[in-house]
């Protein structure tokens, strides 16, 4: 079986990660637009895929060299889709 070089696995995973920290961005700026379920959609993606990816890179290597950007990425995918960023009024009596 062949091996991936190093620098490769890297590139590769600093790519997925910005692609799914841009997709998050990209949702959370359609709100309310045209293409919002197109941003979605690519969302919910890249969600998937930086998910796997983190998921591969603990197994690849169980020391936090490679998953742990790739988890830190995903919790902030997370956080970016279901955080309420509307303006609201506050609530009386608190």
């Amino acid at each position: 079986m062949s091996y991936l070089e190093p620098s490769f696995l890297v590139w590769s995973l600093g790519v997925i990660q910005i692609l799914g920290l841009i997709s998050a961005w990209l949702a959370r700026l359609s709100e309310g637009s045209a293409s919002q379920a197109s941003c979605q959609r690519l969302f919910i993606a890249c969600l998937a895929l930086v998910g796997l990816t983190t998921m591969a890179s603990i197994a690849l290597s169980p020391t936090p060299k490679y998953w742990l950007a790739s988890g830190v990425t995903l919790g902030v995918m997370i956080l970016a889709a279901i955080w309420d960023f509307s303006p609201r009024a506050e609530v009386e009596g608190y």
